[in-house]
């Protein structure tokens, strides 16, 4: 029986063992933490054409307003079919200075009879002027809700490096609001407070995001 105990010396070079995959395990894991967050801003930068929270001075290789050249940006909007929303921008074109930070408003309004969540997806062409674009903050970066007659000032600030080509003297910005989920508890509430006591909400259809009344005799 004793001679299956185990040693002091075999006890402290099991214990030395488990110590180091214990270390190398959390060296992974901190590393992976890291990893994660450039991976995050590559997949933005490639599939969405966007730099997220970024600083523009250290994001680009800007050391000053190229004030010799202007180029003209656009900005379109749509709304899916499913979301009873407008989306307006403050200025359909600007011009603007490679290098020079801009600001445009976009205002947001839901126009139907219940609250959504809606999250925008952003594009722009053409597709290389992406590599050359900042933005320091975007409604597309993060999902919006609007209640009932809601409206919602929503601005985007953005910059154009000095290398974007110089045979691109037009950029479009793009951005699309999809419906992704409604809220019926909350907003019925609302709903119903708004339209006063001869109406009552009977339903409401998720998809056109209609509340269905009917009188209270």
């Amino acid at each position: 029986m004793n001679s299956e105990r185990e040693s002091p010396t075999e006890r402290r070079t099991r214990n030395l063992r488990t110590l180091r995959w214990g270390l190398l395990a959390a060296a992974l894991a901190f590393g992976f933490g890291f990893a994660l967050v450039p991976f995050y801003d590559v997949m933005c930068e490639k599939i969405f054409g966007i730099k997220p929270d970024l600083n523009p001075a250290a994001a680009t290789s800007c050391t000053g307003v190229d004030l010799n050249r202007l180029v003209t940006v656009e900005f379109e909007t749509s709304i899916s079919a499913d979301l009873p929303w407008t989306l307006d921008s403050e200025k359909k074109t600007v011009q603007v200075h490679p290098c020079e930070p801009s600001k445009v408003v976009f205002t947001a309004s839901n126009r139907g009879m219940i609250g959504m969540t809606g999250q925008a997806i952003f594009n722009i062409a053409p597709g290389r002027a992406s590599a050359h674009l900042t933005k320091t903050e975007c409604f597309c970066f993060t999902e919006q809700h609007l209640a009932v007659n809601e409206t919602r000032d929503m601005p985007v600030r953005f910059m154009l490096d000095d290398q974007l080509p110089k045979d691109v003297n037009t950029v479009t910005f793009r951005y699309v609001f999809n419906l992704l989920r409604v809220d019926l508890a909350a907003d019925s509430v609302a709903y119903h407070a708004a339209t006063g006591p001869e109406l009552t909400l009977k339903s409401t259809d998720p998809i056109q995001g209609i509340a269905h009344v009917a009188h209270v005799r």
